[in-house]
């Protein structure tokens, strides 16, 4: 499961859920898994105008970040590879933001 970290203790977040790959916040659902590169990827969920979205200008409602994936070398007929390992869960982080 992602580490949640709230922004303010003792006050009210949007709702969220977490489901294997998954994060959900406000209606928003982000596949980690997916979205996952190379380099750190962090996306934001604001409060905008026409509701709660990715990015945008509006108030954070969370951030999410998701680390760079990870290498592991295999030895082949051919020489190493390099092949890609799936998404670990927990290292994910969910920073939620205060919504009153």
């Amino acid at each position: 499961m992602p580490q949640i970290h709230l922004k303010a203790a003792g006050q009210p977040v949007a709702d969220f859920a977490v489901s294997g790959a998954i994060v959900t916040v406000a209606g928003v659902a982000i596949d980690c898994a997916e979205r996952q590169q190379d380099i750190a990827v962090t996306i934001e969920i604001r409060a905008n105008q026409g509701g709660p979205s990715e990015g945008g200008d509006g108030a954070y409602l969370a951030q999410i970040a998701i680390p760079a994936r990870r290498y592991a070398d295999i030895e082949t007929e051919d020489g190493v590879q390099h092949e890609p390992q799936p998404l670990d869960h927990n290292a994910v982080e969910v920073t939620l933001w205060p919504t009153a």
